[in-house]
């Protein structure tokens, strides 16, 4: 008989390890069913050892052991996969079931293919040699325009596969992928294989089953979710857009899937590409520090086809244009150009971002969470009429004729989103096409390749669109202008600078001939540092500002969070500071979230120097806390 210690893969089930017994052999990374709470749950098993050597612990213990229910897959999982999550798991403070489910879709751990197949082919594949311990762990970066970027992995990719390795892309967004299966496809389509999240099980399982099952080796390209595909020759993993925020994931676990894939190439031995055209200032550090290389020069001054980069000043301009979208410069670029498209940048959807007192400087704000509200305009109806939105937990409300902080009655509607920069182009260019593409018009990826594909097909056209749109525009783009930019300097995010850097440096690249910035803070260094292109001077003044600030990469942020509502809560955080955590950096804070549609919430902060964490102690501490207790190791933000 053997005693198997699993992990469950439930969503919503914190406890981390369980013991069953079974009479078969089973190989650590199996899928098995189990009885939890009188209800047959998936699990992996982890650990396997005979009865006869826990005949002890066995005699002495006071709770009987239950049986395994059923196998669903044996071997499914790699051993390298599971070192990879156990890691994973450490380091984000969670459980091994939830690292391992990050990575592992449903679909594919649901389906009743036979797997003793599968795992016959895997072993076909399995590299001759047995040095794979010796193999030195080679990691990079590769800081180059998109076009440079991906004649590289061209070239990657033809040498893999003359070695007969496989290589493993993998991309943030759906789109990506679509996009990188159509340019790194060419010439090789019948040993390209990708895996979306948006795709339908059958999809996804005949996509894994040509990814997983072909003797040749294979160029994956997919979304994390698929990471745990199990090819033995996968000798090579490139992060592409290596700065982007869908990577790090919003809802617990908050696992970053950037570490996952760094500590699975580690397990494997295998080579890891971190690529971008601006890298993040974490990873720009760890190449100063010797622990990334360079996979050719690092690109600190990036290129552009653009003809003209100009920087439009409204911050002192005729009052009476005041509270106008489009100022008359961009206008008369607009008028100039006529029959060329341009892509107009606004880094909010809605009419005005921010609604201010011009009497007392009062925002007006969320009764709910304290965020800014945003003027919208309502398209339903004969009568359409303006309402506040909040962005970040959905309220809504009437504008107000008067501040209710002084009684003022001199309200100011500031910055431009997407709904107004579209009314004054309609206006202004009665006659040309106007496109707009953000989260309030497009709600589909069919609808959205639809606008794209419409904007590119028609010359003369203007596309307005927020970051939403950056995934999709992949051609290059006669004019662009970047409107409303200014509202991202209000955002209380330590990381704000560099994604201000990363839009602007993506659209700068994107034009051909007019690279435009209209802003009302000229004096914005990193407006003019990316007018440049200079990322070489951005990174040292982003890392220089850290490293005063003590933010990573010059430490490790863990961020607990309970509801500001719940006494009981508040207090235990507060005892967990005095009485556990004292001898590390801490402090308690009010903010709200993200995540509960905008509820108070009360915030430990712990701030460890680099290289400090995970340590076994503080782990040991938060697992022990009850799922009230949300934690977010290294947070993209800390508010």
């Amino acid at each position: 008989m053997k005693i198997v210690t699993t992990t469950l893969l439930s969503k919503g089930i914190f406890k981390d390890n369980l013991t069953y017994f079974s009479a078969k052999e089973l190989e650590i990374g199996s899928i098995v069913v189990v009885p939890v709470r009188g209800k047959p749950t998936e699990a992996l098993v982890v650990d396997t050892r005979d009865a006869g050597d826990l005949k002890t612990e066995l005699r002495h213990s006071d709770f009987a052991l239950k049986k395994i229910t059923a196998v669903k897959s044996r071997n499914f999982f790699q051993p390298e996969f599971i070192t990879a999550a156990t890691k994973t798991a450490d380091f984000f403070s969670t459980t091994l079931g939830q690292a391992v489910k990050s990575f592992a879709p449903l679909a594919i751990i649901s389906q009743t293919a036979n797997q003793n197949n599968k795992q016959k082919n895997t072993e076909d594949r399995k590299p001759a040699t047995s040095n794979a311990s010796q193999t030195k762990i080679e990691k990079f970066v590769l800081q180059e325009p998109d076009e440079d970027r991906i004649a590289l992995y061209k070239k990657i990719i033809r040498e893999a596969f003359a070695q007969k390795q496989s290589v493993f892309i993998c991309a943030p967004t759906n789109a990506d992928v679509r996009h990188l299966k159509q340019i790194l496809g060419r010439g090789i389509e019948d040993y390209v294989a990708s895996l979306c999240s948006d795709e339908t099980n059958k999809e996804q399982i005949l996509n894994w089953k040509k990814a997983n099952n072909h003797k040749h080796p294979v160029l994956v390209i997919a979304t994390p979710l698929f990471i745990c595909l199990p090819r033995s020759d996968i000798k090579t993993f490139i992060v592409e857009r290596e700065n982007a925020t869908a990577y790090k994931q919003m809802a617990r676990p908050f696992i970053d899937t950037r570490f996952f894939i760094e500590q699975l190439a580690e397990a494997k031995r295998a080579k890891l590409i971190f690529g971008d055209i601006l890298l993040r200032s974490e990873t720009i550090e760890r190449s100063r520090r010797n622990e990334l290389a360079p996979l050719s020069p690092i690109t600190y001054r990036s290129f552009t086809s653009a003809q003209k980069q100009i920087l439009i000043n409204q911050k002192e301009k005729d009052p009476t244009n005041f509270g106008q979208a489009i100022s008359p410069e961009l206008t008369k670029w607009l008028e100039e150009t006529a029959g060329e498209r341009w892509f107009i940048f606004s880094g909010r959807r809605g009419l005005n971002p921010l609604t201010v007192c011009g009497d007392c400087g009062h925002v007006f704000s969320c009764p709910r969470c304290k965020t800014p509200l945003i003027l919208h305009q309502e398209k339903s109806g004969k009568n359409a009429e303006n309402y506040f939105l909040c962005h970040k937990c959905g309220h809504t409300g009437q504008p107000e004729d008067k501040c209710q902080h002084c009684g003022g009655w001199k309200i100011a509607l500031l910055g431009a989103g997407t709904d107004k920069i579209e009314a004054e182009l309609k206006k202004l260019l009665p006659q040309t096409k106007i496109l707009r593409l953000d989260s309030d018009t497009v709600k589909t990826p069919k609808k959205t390749e639809a606008i794209i594909s419409d904007f590119y097909a028609s010359p003369g056209s203007i596309l307005i669109g927020t970051e939403m749109a950056l995934f999709h525009l992949r051609e290059k783009i006669e004019n662009i202008a970047v409107v409303g930019i200014d509202s991202y300097f209000s955002v209380p995010e330590f990381r704000i600078g560099e994604k201000i850097f990363n839009i602007l440096l993506r659209l700068r690249h994107l034009a051909v001939k007019n690279f435009i910035i209209q802003t009302r803070n000229p004096e914005e260094e990193i407006l003019n540092l990316a007018l440049k292109g200079n990322s070489t001077e951005f990174h040292r003044r982003e890392l220089s500002d850290r490293q005063k600030l003590k933010y990573p990469p010059f430490s490790t942020l863990i961020k607990i969070s309970v509801k500001s509502t719940d006494k009981q809560l508040v207090e235990a955080l507060e005892t967990l500071k005095e009485e556990h955590l004292s001898a590390w950096q801490t402090i308690i804070y009010d903010s709200f979230s993200n995540l509960r549609g905008g509820e108070a919430q009360t915030n430990l902060l712990l701030r460890l120097p680099t290289g400090h964490w995970p340590k076994s102690e503080i782990i040991f501490l938060l697992r022990q806390l009850s799922p009230a207790f949300i934690i977010n190791v290294d947070p993209e933000n800390i508010f």
